[in-house]
């Protein structure tokens, strides 16, 4: 399929450098996009960067990343503690929605214009119906906790649909890719 335009879409996922944050709720985006990677580099029209800084220094690396890489597009994936897991959601051109490493993103690029995957990382209640995302002081402990095996399972279950995603919105644009898979 032809690609839009023939654009280069740099993908970025949000997350804190460094072992002690390498497996947390925080960096569940960097932990999808390993799970990816091999096909995301062969996917025409793609490229990753990774910004070697943490989560709420994010903007400074990206915008300098894009000085020097002009005129593409940008995908940013990040955590998203109000959505479920085991679920992602595709938008674009929107509010930070409280997420200080999209708010650097934002705030250092002077625009929202851009599209984001948004990864779910917000518990189920007991009997698995209702989302509980956490609030007030129990936000930072929990996305900074360490991913539990069920939950690194469900980032594993949604890789090849984010994959899709990807594809879809490089090959396609962002419009066909939340209208499939959001």
């Amino acid at each position: 399929m032809l690609q839009l335009h023939s654009m280069i879409y740099t993908l970025v996922p949000l997350g804190n450098k460094g072992d002690k944050y390498a497996h947390t709720r925080h960096n569940a985006a960097r932990v999808l996009v390993d799970l990816i990677r091999d096909d995301i580099e062969i996917l025409q029209g793609a490229e990753l960067f990774v910004p070697d800084t943490f989560m709420n220094e994010s903007g400074n690396a990206v915008a300098e990343y894009l000085r020097y890489h002009e005129g593409r597009e940008l995908i940013v994936l990040y955590d998203d503690k109000d959505l479920a897991c085991e679920t992602f959601r595709i938008s674009h051109d929107r509010g930070d929605g409280g997420h200080n490493g999209l708010k650097s993103v934002i705030d250092s690029l002077g625009t929202k214009e851009f599209t984001r995957i948004r990864i779910g990382i917000a518990p189920h209640d007991v009997d698995g119906k209702a989302v509980l995302p956490p609030h007030g002081e129990d936000v930072q402990d929990y996305v900074l906790g360490k991913l539990r095996e069920d939950e690194e399972e469900s980032l594993r279950k949604i890789s090849k649909d984010v994959l899709g995603a990807i594809k879809t919105i490089i090959e396609e644009g962002y419009h066909k890719a939340m209208e499939r898979y959001n």
